[in-house]
């Protein structure tokens, strides 16, 4: 059984969610026995991002919270990162030493900014570990004002806290942890937990939002995601006047999460009640591969009026989205989705499943789009094919999202922090975008960064850290 298939069978069995609950304490019992509190956290903090409060248990609930509080606090005050037990049993862990290991074997340049090496490097191309903004450093070697690093995506998140000293960077750097999945009811925040560093995490989903809000760490959550951080130069309407190209466009690797035959389905259905949809399919490989999508086309009939590309150019994707009449997002439990900010920025409404685990639901609104079931997929494609005019995304993606508007969102949250420390804040961060990787908005910037790398190298972990 696929591990989705599995997931979908226990979110809707209550039986299998307390057979997984009890699992996991069972698991998590067993590595308290063997010292390793952060260990029996990464189980039960798994099941409880995927059970949630109810279907855990107030009691496992209230056993995750002691543990964590036994590791990083001092009665009700949270220790400096140095003191964060559960920091030191995860730098320790098997785990850690082999992303220390596999990112200490890449070139220095790459290492330091958790870059995977390509054959014919691109100079803009940042890893996952980006420099917003640099600290200032007097000549005694003191900080005057802190910089700021951004960390992408929930790999990087936890190789970062495995590669790097977190109490060395402490009063240099702050941090912003850009999540690229739902929940963060996460175990990869643990080791970042610590009085002294700042942290500002993307949550873009209003639970997770809350739950940090509520938590009372250093962990200061940010409604900004992936589809905030799009750039409006690449993704943009197409001129008036321009005729569409497609009716419906899905932009998505082919992975069974995104949910491809469900669209499928309702594209037959849509066919059955006389009504043709044009549709553009774009992916990569991933768990499946473009002859699984055209197989799955082909047993429905829609070989006619279904298109599949794959691999296209990041410019290419941007010209086909604004000339669709409507974009899909179909997967039930995904971060914040950069699909949806390519389509608003585009001009091109948005159709969502019901209830969409992950993304900022705010931005489906009117103005943008429709959320819909899967019975009523089909109906609510062609509603809104049909009615263009009716709907304005671009209108609403200038004023919500697109890079200027996250930056100016994370500079505030930074500048914030800082001010809260006492600490001046004379410069503001830089902007960044995803292009699809990370990349700085000002071609040329990153090399007036070069300096701050070198100084971050110095903080590196060696392989065999304890």
């Amino acid at each position: 059984m696929s591990r989705l298939r599995w997931k979908e069978r226990v979110q809707g069995s209550a039986l299998l969610q307390r057979g997984f609950a009890l699992s996991s304490s069972l698991v998590a019992r067993a590595r308290l026995l063997r010292g390793r509190p952060f260990a029996a956290l990464q189980r039960l903090m798994h099941a409880w991002k995927h059970l949630g409060d109810a279907r855990l248990g107030p009691r496992r609930v209230a056993w995750i919270e002691r543990l964590i509080a036994a590791g990083t606090r001092d009665g009700a005050t949270l220790r400096p990162v140095a003191r964060n037990a559960l920091r030191r049993e995860f730098v320790a862990s098997a785990g850690a030493r082999a992303l220390r290991a596999k990112f200490a074997a890449f070139p220095p340049a790459d290492r330091v900014r958790l870059r995977y090496p390509r054959p014919d490097p691109d100079p803009e191309r940042q890893g996952d570990l980006m420099v917003l903004k640099a600290p200032d450093v007097g000549p005694d070697g003191a900080v005057r004002e802190p910089g700021v690093l951004l960390v992408m995506y929930h790999e990087a998140i936890e190789a970062f806290a495995a590669c790097f000293d977190l109490p060395a960077l402490a009063p240099a750097w702050q941090l912003v942890l850009e999540t690229s999945t739902w929940g963060t009811r996460e175990w990869r925040f643990l080791p970042y937990l610590g009085a002294d560093l700042d942290v500002v995490v993307m949550a873009p989903r209003e639970d997770d939002f809350a739950f940090l809000a509520g938590w009372g760490t250093n962990l200061v959550p940010l409604r900004v995601g992936s589809a905030d951080w799009v750039d409006p130069a690449v993704f943009e309407p197409k001129p008036a006047g321009e005729p569409y190209a497609h009716d419906v466009i899905m932009v998505a690797s082919w992975d069974p999460l995104k949910r491809h035959t469900t669209l499928l389905d309702a594209l037959a259905a849509a066919r059955a009640k006389g009504r043709r949809l044009d549709t553009l399919l774009v992916g990569v490989p991933a768990v499946l591969t473009a002859d699984d999508i055209a197989r799955e086309v082909a047993a429905r009939g829609l070989g006619d009026q279904v298109t599949i590309r794959e691999r296209l150019p990041h410019a290419e994707v941007a010209r086909l989205t604004a000339r669709s009449r409507c974009a899909v997002l179909l997967s039930k439990q995904e971060g914040s989705s950069r699909i949806l900010g390519e389509a608003l920025l585009s001009g091109t409404p948005v159709v969502v499943t019901a209830g969409q685990v992950g993304i900022d639901r705010s931005h489906v609104n009117a103005r943008t789009g429709a959320f819909a079931t899967d019975e009523a997929l089909a109906d609510v494609l062609v509603d809104v094919v049909d009615h263009p005019d009716r709907f304005d995304p671009a209108g609403y993606a200038r004023e919500a999202i697109g890079y200027a508007n996250a930056t100016r969102k994370v500079n505030d949250a930074c500048r914030a922090l800082a001010l809260r420390r006492g600490r001046p804040w004379t410069r503001d961060v830089v902007a960044k975008r995803n292009a699809p990787n990370l990349r700085y908005v000002t071609p040329g910037l990153h090399a007036s960064f070069d300096a701050a790398f070198t100084s971050l190298a110095a903080a590196l972990l060696p392989v065999d850290a304890r």
